[in-house]
């Protein structure tokens, strides 16, 4: 390419360079920011385990959990805020600053290539095969702190290896800037400590490291001051915060706590080393499939061929990549819970990015090797982005696009304000539950007059303040009847509407209901069991069905409940809604009182495209000695046509 004679050729240099770059960079935002979570999430992959939290934690200035991170909190408030007053909702700018902290990722990893001697469009492909990557998108696409650990890695390796090049004292001071935040950033960036010393402490170094050491020092040792943020946030009055970052002692347990004793557990034998770093590698091998991830990380070793060099300067940088990779393989394989959790798709990203970047110094060496026609390796790494970019896209929307918060917000809003004007609480477990909730009333507007808590809150407090109280039937997977019990004493469940429970201090008898709503006679289901009213509301695409139970005697079995949408010729059954027990499967009869009333609800849904249902049937059945179903009297209610 001629260059024009005014333009220096170190410029011309130094534009070809930053191009491509801006390619590599450019593609990746297209693909990021058409892949942004744009809602609050309701995923329960292991990528978004804390996105909610963090959704809420950045409007607010909040704090999030260990280790608080308070320089992603400080830098994500700030960016997130900026977003907010040009009208762009919270959640899509805490994706959005993922994206950014992907996009300097992306970057970096270009510029490690070119380091390295790579020429610019196999940079780029390189910089495009990470970000592709499954872990590298999801990250980018969801509220997470990983892609600026990521960034803090990249630029770690790179001052290390300009440093072990030049000499430089900017490197160095570069090297401690990014090192030193990366580790108070994650605590997982110290596993770089290998290569970066294999790559600095050189013996032609001695003398440079010596000059930079004073101001490199006091830069590592200022790092810890953005845990200041904490307590400065908290003195502030945020709403949002974890632990108690308001104490010294918080601020220190904050620095200082990474979880290892919930997380780590260390192999016993050979034979579970061999199969914890066999789970690590096929965790990585989601990230790029197990042939691309082992031909990346043999490639790390090429620059080893450079044959001008001496043996040992030939094998130091190929030895830091290989040790900028290996800490990490083996912190994914002692990082074990029973299940691939979050903190193993954190711990294995330096894994796949530098298997990226082997990718593309392979790439690399065999099209200088060969005299090709085309180049034939460079082609076929840009094969394997578009391969990588349409294999994994599918998966990071699943996440991303994923209903289950709205599904939360929705069975939620079918709480309306009682006529009596009581006040009411709704428990939902801290977790996605809480978050979306959380989310919705103070970025949506919704629940306005519902107060909201997790399962801390003190719920006899609650009760004695006249609140009804509220909770997600999926609470009781995980917090039992028995674990309400412990807090509260008896307690007495209704269904209030389908996915939401009612727990009462004392049970509803046929004193305190509205009689008018009750029929005169009750309807009689068996000795035990009888119906006090039924009624049935249609929906847009559904029945919903509300039963009152009475409890003509303390039952003495666990009846089991059948609901059952029928046809209006010759009477099949089109949907039915059975219950292991009522309210929803989760009390059984044999807690309840006599004269006790139970609400239960219950939602049927006929096929689409058939007949107009014809009638609903209800009835309490047991099994028998024998193992033979024994129904009640089945109350019947006729559809209108």
């Amino acid at each position: 390419m001629k260059i024009h004679p005014l333009i220096p050729a170190r410029w011309h240099m130094r534009w070809h360079t930053r191009t491509w770059i801006i390619v590599a960079v450019g593609i990746a935002a297209l693909l990021y920011v058409s892949t942004c979570q744009t809602t609050v999430n309701g995923s329960l992959s292991p990528y978004a385990t804390d996105v909610g939290e963090i959704q809420n934690a950045l409007p607010r200035w909040g704090t999030i959990h260990w280790t608080g991170y308070p320089l992603y909190t400080f830098l994500g408030s700030t960016f997130v805020t900026l977003l907010c007053w040009i009208g762009i909702e919270p959640a899509t700018g805490a994706s959005l600053y993922s994206v950014v902290w992907g996009l300097v990722s992306v970057g970096l990893i270009v510029v490690l290539l070119q380091e390295l001697d790579v020429p610019g469009p196999v940079a780029a492909l390189g910089g495009l095969v990470a970000a592709v990557s499954t872990s590298m998108w999801m990250d980018a696409s969801i509220a997470e702190v990983h892609t600026m650990t990521t960034a803090f890695t990249v630029a770690t390796f790179l001052f290390a290896l300009r440093f072990g090049r030049t000499g430089e004292r900017r490197d160095l001071l570069w090297l401690a800037f990014a090192f030193s935040q990366g580790v108070i950033h994650q605590r997982a960036v110290l596993f770089l400590a290998p290569a970066v010393a294999v790559l600095v402490l050189r013996s032609d170094r001695w003398r440079a490291i010596g000059r930079g050491m004073l101001p490199a020092l006091t830069i590592s040792l200022l790092a810890p001051l953005t845990y200041l943020y904490l307590p400065w946030r908290v003195q502030q009055g945020t709403t949002w915060t974890f632990g108690t970052p308001g104490t010294w002692q918080g601020v220190i347990r904050m620095l200082f706590d990474n979880r290892a004793e919930r997380i780590v557990t260390w192999p016993g034998s050979l034979a579970e080393w061999t199969a914890r770093i066999w789970r690590a590698f096929e965790i990585t091998a989601a990230d790029l499939n197990v042939i691309l991830l082992a031909l990346g990380l043999l490639g790390l070793l090429v620059l080893a061929l450079k044959t001008k060099r001496d043996v040992r300067t030939r094998w130091r940088e190929p030895l830091a990549l290989t040790l900028a990779w290996l800490p990490y393989l083996l912190l994914t394989a002692i990082i074990w819970i029973g299940r691939v959790g979050d903190a193993q798709l954190a711990a294995h990203l330096p894994v796949t990015v530098l298997a990226a970047v082997g990718l593309a110094l392979l790439a690399a060496y065999l099209d200088r090797r060969w005299t090709w026609r085309y180049p034939g390796a460079t082609l076929a790494l840009a094969g394997v982005v578009v391969f990588l970019a349409a294999r994994h896209r599918p998966q990071v929307l699943a996440v991303t696009r994923d209903p289950g918060a709205e599904t939360i917000i929705a069975t939620a809003a079918q709480i309306t304000p009682p006529p009596d004007e009581r006040p009411t609480t709704l428990m939902a477990l801290w977790g996605n539950d809480y978050w979306a909730l959380v989310y919705a009333q103070a970025y949506r507007g919704q629940f306005a007059e519902l107060d909201v808590v997790d399962h801390n809150a003190n719920f006899e407090a609650i009760l004695e303040r006249g609140h009804r109280l509220f909770t997600l039937s999926k609470t009781f997977y995980r917090r039992s009847v028995a674990w309400w019990e412990g807090r509260l004493g008896s307690i007495y469940l209704e269904t209030y509407a389908p996915g939401l429970i009612e727990i009462s201090p004392a049970p509803r008898t046929l004193d305190t209901v509205d009689k008018q709503a009750m029929d005169p006679e009750p309807f009689r289901v068996n000795d035990d069991l009888a119906i006090a009213s039924v009624e049935v509301r249609e929906e847009e695409e559904s029945y919903r069905l509300t039963v009152h139970w009475l409890a003509k005697a303390v039952p003495e079995r666990d009846y089991s409940v059948a609901v059952h949408l029928l046809a209006p010729n010759p009477g099949d059954v089109l949907d039915q809604a059975d219950s292991l027990h009522p309210v929803e499967g989760w009390y059984p009869t044999t807690r309840w009182m006599a004269g006790q009333v139970v609400q239960d609800v219950y939602r049927l849904t006929p096929p689409s495209g058939g007949k107009r249902p014809g009638a609903i049937r209800i009835t309490a059945y047991h099994v028998d000695e024998d193992g033979q179903f024994v129904n009640g009297e089945w109350f019947t209610v006729n559809l209108s046509p």
